[in-house]
């Protein structure tokens, strides 16, 4: 709710002007007239999260919505502008008093706005909860649509038959969780309509849980179907007690399988399950949510979780909808199967995809294939929009900004989880609440999306936390479609599309592709984002004054940064040299600064207690104040990475106590008090390298704090037998030794060492060595070796249960043997046989030159390609259509794991050509089809 959203972000910033003002001499306000107003705000932030009942469709709330989102985009407006040009002005005393004169009637006019809309919206709120807007959900059974298609989902269902009939005699609740359009409920109608169901239990019924379905709505809805009353008003005049009994002596002593299908609230279902009788004789109760939370909240047995489709589920699936009868034409396969894909293993999609290609003219698969997610929400009414719209629907209110954000991101993006938290934490959308800091509440939200199944995880760490994460095509067009009503974000091409970046009451822009053509960038921006390289050398802050949120990919000038006094998020790449400046505590609420190149920053950053990340590929930091100088604390500091040199005295460690990634280059071990380091009492992310001459190692002088979860050491140097200060780490789950990362032949690992480490990485370090009497990583999951001289690994690794898997990269034959003994050790005892993968022996580098395409492709031909084959690994040369004869050049990569298998290289005719990869390191391929002029393969050892 775009709303919602900017009264957030306002308090926000009232929040700062209240808690931390800028510096007093540079800025002048009245603290009641602030107050004051939020008073407003937080009262009507109030109301929308805990007394808004009323539809948003109707008009009257859409125009109040319409009504907040400009008073409240007004109040940033009048706030923002005073501050920056209070700022920026050497102003003299008769104009400060001119400006707070202006600046308290202005404010006193915003107060009056929230006034009336809080009024206006009370009023609303309570003439629709006189009116009676609830619809009764239907309770019909589902029906038979021919044949219910299960590709896909055997197994689940071969899973809850399996749940339904087991001999536990108790009364089971069996959730199905998965995000719209998944699946769930076509199979739960297989499951409901099996004949060993029906033969099975004596009684069934089906409920479709509506969002808003009350407790007796569902006992209705189950009656009518077990006793098919005669008089239904009669029943319905009854409350919920009478109706909970009547179903109670109905369903008691006999054995009855209720599916609850779509649940989206535990409240109706606390109030029906305790007239569910448990008949110890094996009942069972099937619910299908999209909410996480929920299944695992009804507590009787693991959820089981639908996943999307890969791509052949997707193709199978697909092409039974459109050819039940037959097979697909082969002139149809390879669009086919692209269309099949970018539904994105959505079962929905491919259904409703299926119905439209089924009665398509052949000639019309290509219009589909251009843009599949338009050609799925335009037919069957939207089906699939509406679907996925009652998840947006249903999110708490404080939920649908950080959601509708998302928008920002091209399809098909991974986006980093820490990016995401911190942008929404620039964008004023994460509110304080309690200790929490404002990340940890952040990664709560965005966990609460993921449970809702609308944001689908990319990548996990080795504990389990979320890397990166996704969004789903059609639910990021339906982002796109929200995100874009009152403006909350707009999304362009900048392809002559500068109409769109005119309207001055654009607030967010996000540009995903296009070429950069000198847009129009109007004074309401609040936050500007790019996705790819543009030119921003015309670029010039005055167009933008009051930007907030900068993340570009190009280079930046120092000057327009400092220019961004509002700004509280800047990401760009490049150099960076601020050290000069003595105005970089103008931009006085910036929180994240991320520079791709190097970053130079003055003393003036301590003076700055706003910032949360810092990150640049090197950083020169200042020293720290004095004693005797003004010193301020930087609680909210949490990243700092990579710092050149960094003086970890016992004053910096005070001053950033919050500090949880710290990532430091230095040039000799001794010098710079790294033995304050375990000062640092919150710090779980260390990374350590030395780049000096190589020396003795530290020998004692290194301390590290015991909240560490993640080290990494390069060039550190640490003799192998000193590694108990790195073993006695309490929390430390993941452990990178690289390039001499620890010195000496034998490493001896004793008991109780790494107790929690679930992740070790060992590259480029002198070990031959390494003994142990008793298992040392209980919990060690995975296992990186590479470039070591080490023979064997210790045996009492197979008596490790979580270890998963042990890479190998240019280690000895003798050490793979001994890894290959240690999992066939495993399997005798009876556990899981380790997952070993070989290194990369070398690479083989092919590069063709002037490749030709005789044909005139049109996206479907089959233009000539050459194909490059070594055991499963199959590349190709791309082909280039829709051009007569085009030449072009080509370079694949083909990973040598065996120096033993074949290469084979040949046309997509006939002709191919077979070697040995140690005949030769370079051959000139000069025959193999006259579409392919030359190429050559040259042999490279990895390095």
């Amino acid at each position: 709710m775009a709303a919602y959203g900017a009264l957030v972000s306002l308090s926000n910033i009232l929040d700062q002007i209240l808690l931390h003002p800028p510096p007093a001499h540079h800025f002048i306000f009245v603290r009641e007239q602030i107050e004051s107003l939020q008073i407003r705000v937080l009262s009507l932030l109030d109301f929308l999260e805990n007394h808004y009942s009323c539809k948003l469709s109707s008009k009257e709330m859409d125009d109040l919505e319409s009504r907040i989102v400009d008073a409240s985009y007004a109040a940033e407006d009048v706030i923002e502008s005073n501050l920056r040009n209070q700022i920026c002005a050497k102003s003299t005393k008769e104009n400060l008093v001119s400006v707070e004169m202006e600046q308290n009637r202005e404010i006193h006019m915003m107060i009056q706005k929230f006034l009336s809309i809080e009024k206006d919206l009370v009023d609303k709120n309570e003439g629709m909860d006189n009116q009676s807007t609830r619809k009764a959900s239907s309770s019909a059974l589902p029906l038979r649509i021919g044949k219910n298609t299960m590709v896909g989902f055997e197994d689940h269902l071969i899973q809850i038959m399996g749940a339904l009939s087991t001999d536990e005699s108790g009364r089971r609740i069996i959730p199905i969780v998965g995000m719209g359009g998944i699946g769930k409920t076509n199979l739960a109608t297989n499951v409901f309509n099996n004949p060993f169901i029906i033969e099975k239990f004596d009684i069934r019924a089906w409920f479709v849980v509506s969002q808003e379905c009350t407790g007796k709505e569902i006992l209705l809805g189950l009656l009518h179907q077990i006793i098919n009353p005669t008089n239904r008003n009669e029943l319905e005049m009854n409350d919920d007690d009478v109706l909970g009994e009547k179903l109670h002596k109905t369903l008691f002593g006999r054995k009855y399988f209720i599916v609850m299908d779509d649940m989206w609230d535990i409240t109706a279902w606390e109030i029906v399950k305790r007239f569910l009788p448990d008949n110890n004789n094996g009942s069972r109760i099937l619910v299908t949510t999209r909410l996480l939370k929920l299944a695992v909240d009804l507590g009787s047995c693991t959820p089981y979780e639908l996943n999307l489709l890969d791509e052949a589920q997707s193709w199978d699936l697909l092409r039974e909808k459109v050819f039940p009868e037959g097979r697909c034409p082969v002139e149809l396969e390879e669009i086919g199967r692209n269309i099949a894909r970018k539904c994105r293993g959505l079962p929905l999609a491919l259904v409703v995809i299926g119905g439209l290609l089924a009665k398509s003219k052949t000639e019309d698969w290509k219009y589909v294939e251009e843009d599949v997610t338009s050609a799925v929400n335009n037919e069957d009414d939207e089906l699939c929009m509406k679907v996925i719209s009652l998840s947006y629907n249903h999110l708490p209110i404080y939920l649908k900004p950080c959601f509708l954000y998302l928008a920002v991101f091209p399809q098909d993006f991974d986006i980093k989880m820490s990016r995401l938290v911190r942008l929404w934490v620039a964008e004023g959308f994460v509110r304080q609440c309690g200790p929490k800091s404002l990340e940890e509440i952040g990664e709560e939200y965005l966990k609460d999306l993921i449970d809702r199944n609308l944001i689908l995880v990319s990548k996990r760490g080795i504990s389990g936390e979320v890397k990166t994460c996704h969004i789903h095509d059609l639910l990021s067009d339906l982002c796109r479609r929200e995100a874009q009503k009152g403006n909350f974000l707009v999304l362009s091409k900048l392809d002559n599309n500068k109409a769109s970046l005119d309207m001055e009451s654009i607030r967010r822009l996000s540009i995903n592709n296009g070429q950069w053509k000198d847009a129009t960038l109007t004074a309401s921006i609040r936050s500007f984002l790019t996705f790819f390289s543009m030119n921003l050398s015309t670029y010039s802050a005055c167009r933008s004054p009051l930007l907030r949120v900068l993340d570009v990919v190009d280079r930046y000038p120092k000057d327009e940064i400092l220019q961004l006094i509002n700004s509280r998020y800047v990401s760009c790449t490049g150099l960076i040299s601020m050290s000069s400046s003595s105005i970089l505590s103008r931009l006085w609420c910036l929180q994240t600064l991320v520079v791709g190149g190097e970053l130079t920053l003055p003393r003036e950053i301590w003076q700055m207690p706003q910032l949360r990340h810092v990150q640049a590929r090197r950083i020169s930091l200042p020293d720290p104040p004095s004693r005797g100088e003004k010193i301020t604390v930087l609680e909210n500091l949490q990243t700092l990475s990579i710092v050149k040199d960094f003086k970890c005295t016992k004053e910096v460690t005070k001053q950033i106590p919050n500090l949880k990634k710290l990532g430091i280059v230095c040039p000799t071990i001794g010098s710079y008090s790294l033995s304050n380091l375990g000062f640092f009492h919150k710090l779980e992310s260390l990374s350590l390298a030395f780049v000096g001459k190589r020396g003795r190692g530290p020998r004692g002088n290194m301390v590290f704090p015991s909240s560490l979860k993640k080290l990494v050491l390069s060039e550190c140097k640490i003799p192998w037998e000193d590694m108990s200060i790195v073993g006695s780490l309490p929390n430390l789950e993941v452990l990178k030794l690289r390039s001499n990362a620890a010195v000496g032949q034998k490493w001896i690992s004793n008991e109780g060492e790494f107790a929690r480490l679930k992740y070790l990485l060992i590259h480029e370090c002198e070990l031959e060595i390494w003994e142990s009497d008793n298992t040392h990583f209980p919990c060690l999951e995975q296992m990186h070796l590479g470039t070591v001289s080490l023979k064997q690994i210790p045996s009492d690794f197979a008596e490790i249960l979580p270890l998963q898997v042990i890479d190998l990269y240019r280690c000895k034959s003798s050490l793979l043997a001994s890894v290959k003994e240690v999992s066939e050790e495993r399997e005798n005892l009876g556990y899981d046989a380790l997952q070993i993968r070989s290194s990369v022996f070398a690479l083989l580098r092919i590069s063709v030159q002037r490749g030709i395409n005789l044909a005139l492709g049109n996206g479907r031909s089959r233009d000539p390609y050459a194909v490059v084959r070594m055991s499963k690994q199959i590349l190709k040369t791309h082909v280039v259509t829709e051009t007569v004869n085009p030449e072009w050049h080509d370079d694949l990569t083909v990973a040598v794991l065996d120096p033993s298998q074949p290469v084979s290289v040949c046309t997509t005719k006939t002709c191919s050509l077979r070697m040995r990869r140690w005949e030769t390191q370079s051959l000139i391929l000069d025959h193999l089809y006259k579409r392919l002029r030359c190429i050559q393969m040259a042999y490279q050892t990895v390095q």
